[in-house]
């Protein structure tokens, strides 16, 4: 990773910890979060509970078993199916809409890259990916959510 992909990660961490302080404090903000029956902040967390989920899985003290291919793939999840469903019908042809739909997609592709290391018993590189290339794919995921969800609202 380089200097430019650090900082990026940084400054997008930096800016989605500013987001969710926002959210928690303001409840009255968290509780207007909606669209179309999605939950900005119940879909944040819930992305990011996977980084959980997966370090149970490299240190080996998971009970989950998490299926590559459901893991892998952007449409099985609460948040993949409100985009290829009512959300694309109604936010389709906004850029923001596609922009993060892309961001997750990415996510979805890097957490699967993280099993698939594990799997091969590369648990050196799937710890380096999870740290890394997941970890900005995750910050991105939620960026995007905000800024599709901040447009929306316009």
């Amino acid at each position: 990773m380089g200097l430019f992909d650090r900082f990026s990660s940084g400054a997008i961490a930096s800016k989605l910890a500013k987001i969710n302080l926002a959210l928690k404090l303001d409840l009255k903000t968290q509780k207007e979060q909606k669209l179309s029956g999605l939950k900005l902040q119940q879909v944040m967390d819930a992305h990011m509970a996977w980084k959980g989920k997966l370090q149970k899985v490299l240190d080996g003290t998971s009970a989950e078993k998490i299926d590559l291919q459901i893991a892998s793939e952007d449409c099985h999840c609460f948040l993949g199916k409100w985009f290829y469903g009512e959300g694309e019908a109604l936010y389709g042809r906004m850029p923001e809409y596609e922009t993060a739909r892309r961001a997750h997609a990415k996510f979805h592709v890097c957490a699967g890259e993280v099993l698939t290391q594990h799997m091969l018993g590369n648990d050196e590189e799937a710890e380096r990916l999870l740290n890394t290339k997941y970890r900005s794919a995750s910050n991105r995921n939620q960026l995007e959510l905000v800024n599709l969800f901040t447009a929306a609202k316009r």
